[in-house]
């Protein structure tokens, strides 16, 4: 006989609250319809920047990004200027699964992105999500491992717009994936369940990306072939969410979840080109007279190789050099004091506790007076007359812990997202604005969804204050489970009927071998290729 779970947590990667809210007003959500008149729908607070590893980080560890240590998809080494992917060795907290474990609760987590590679749950399990290499790396539990082999080998990790020239086949893949993540998770609970399981769908969050401006919700007269795609895998999704509810009917509750919500994506931004333009990045001459006078189309002979030799080192002509001759790794270090990296708008100060080569210490009045010309230079930038950057924030501001140092010094919200930068590809174009280069039309907003049902939920009450990582303490106090006192997410009390959570001396620190972290350049390949550096 199969096991109820006492509780199921749905995962909807990229399920905005505004969004949410008009389709099921129009009935076109029913199963998310039904949960949010049994019990409460909120809207959901992400991390910032809006950004998926950080966000689902903060969810499961129930702490700001400043403790777990995961910023973006990807980071430099620390004290180099190489970048990395980051996996789920990155995430220096406990998520759920070991407080409810040591509590003798067994949990599932399913394709919940950074679980690569996965963490060993002892008799539950973790199916990792992407940037996981292949089928067989996605689990550690043997059986499990056993089982997708012979059963499930056609499982689909991933599926993003990017890696396909037809739109026919991108969206014949993403519902292949929705089905088929839908047939593992109920697979899974039937063969080898578990108290608390957790699934996350991010088909939607692809979609979004892929054909967001060009949705009829966005532009009503569009009668694009694919203008109703997005709400037509929202209505999938919800209709796995049904059928495995009506498989499973959760003990104690279910709690349904975005990391994110969505918007309009219309410009990249190279912020080092801009960078460049001002003086607070410099371009190495030699690096670039060999990258061009090497190149086999050079032809012009050795009088202008020696004329080029002595303009190349002028910020000017650097500024009008050709943008594919120009990479991160021709900047000259020693004579740069800020530059970007990373999706979103991150700037980081050049300081010499991090970079081998760093102009400045952390904190002196050199690093502030460099810090101040940055920021008045950011919040002057304009595009078509208008600023770009809506709200500048300084990093231990909002990022409170021991791996706040590892934070960019600077995050940007430019345009409310609207604008963003593109990972590593600081000099992919002539200008400092350019259409985006995945070819997307939509990026990530702050609100996401919160629904949470259950025999101690209150009905019909939202909460104004919800955040990712308030819900890992919500949960526990609905479970009877000791909360640790270093976790910063607080209990949401106005969606609880009874509500008496206890707080114990809990580390919420995991124990990680620091040889885990994965440095192959196969990653870094993937990274590449996934389109964050």
């Amino acid at each position: 006989m199969t096991k109820n779970p006492k509780f199921i947590i749905f995962g909807i990667d990229g399920a905005d609250f505004f969004l949410t809210q008009r389709l099921m007003d129009k009935g076109l959500l029913p199963n998310l319809k039904f949960l949010k008149d049994l019990g409460t729908y909120s809207k959901l607070e992400s991390t910032n920047p809006p950004l998926t590893p950080q966000a689902w980080s903060s969810f499961v560890s129930g702490v700001n990004p400043g403790k777990h240590g995961v910023f973006d998809f990807g980071e430099l080494q620390w004290g180099s200027y190489e970048p990395r992917l980051n996996t789920s060795d990155d995430r220096k907290t406990k998520g759920f699964w070991e407080y409810l474990q040591q509590e003798g609760y067994t949990s599932s987590a399913i394709n919940m992105p950074l679980t690569w590679p996965p963490e060993n749950l002892n008799e539950g399990y973790m199916v990792s999500g992407m940037h996981t290499p292949d089928v067989a790396s996605l689990t550690k539990h043997q059986g499990i491992k056993e089982f997708i082999d012979k059963d499930f080998f056609h499982y689909k990790i991933d599926v993003m717009s990017h890696w396909y020239k037809s739109m026919d086949l991108f969206l014949e893949n993403v519902y292949e994936m929705i089905h088929i993540r839908s047939d593992l998770a109920i697979s899974l609970q039937e063969r080898f369940p578990v108290d608390v399981m957790f699934v996350t769908f991010t088909g939607l969050d692809r979609v979004c990306h892929a054909l967001w401006g060009q949705q009829d919700f966005v532009n009503p007269q569009n009668d694009w072939k694919y203008s109703q795609e997005v709400t037509k895998v929202f209505q999938l999704i919800d209709e796995k969410v049904g059928l495995i509810l009506e498989k499973f009917s959760p003990k104690d509750g279910v709690m349904v979840l975005s990391d994110h919500g969505f918007g309009s994506l219309s410009h990249d931004v190279y912020l080092n080109s801009y960078f460049l333009e001002l003086g607070h990045l410099k371009l190495d001459a030699t690096k670039l007279y060999n990258t061009i006078t090497n190149h086999p189309n050079w032809g012009r002979g050795w009088p202008l190789k020696v004329l080029f030799k002595l303009l190349s080192h002028i910020r000017f002509v650097q500024r009008k050099i050709d943008f594919r001759h120009k990479s991160f790794q021709d900047i000259h270090w020693k004579k740069s004091k800020a530059f970007s990296m990373g999706l979103f708008g991150n700037v980081y100060m050049h300081c010499s506790d991090r970079f081998p080569q760093g102009l400045f210490a952390r904190g002196s009045e050199q690093y502030h007076l460099a810090r101040q010309s940055v920021v008045a230079d950011l919040r002057a930038l304009k595009h078509r007359g208008k600023k770009v950057v809506d709200e500048l924030y300084f990093s231990e501001h909002i990022y409170k812990g021991p791996y706040q140092i590892k934070a960019p010094d600077l995050i940007l919200k430019m345009r409310n997202y609207d604008y963003i930068t593109r990972g590593g590809s600081e000099f992919g174009s002539p200008f400092i604005f350019d259409t985006p280069e995945l070819h997307h039309s939509g990026n990530h907003r702050s609100e996401g969804v919160f629904f949470l049902s259950g025999n101690n939920v209150s009905k019909k009450k939202t909460s104004k204050r919800a955040q990712l990582q308030d819900l890992t303490p919500t949960l526990f106090s609905l479970m009877d489970v000791a909360i640790p006192k270093d976790m910063d997410g607080k209990v949401l009390h106005e969606l609880l009927i009874e509500n008496n959570p206890y707080y114990d001396e809990i580390n919420i620190y995991r124990n990680l071998d620091s040889s885990s972290v994965i440095e192959s350049e196969e990653v870094k390949s993937r990274l590449k290729a996934l389109g964050y550096i």
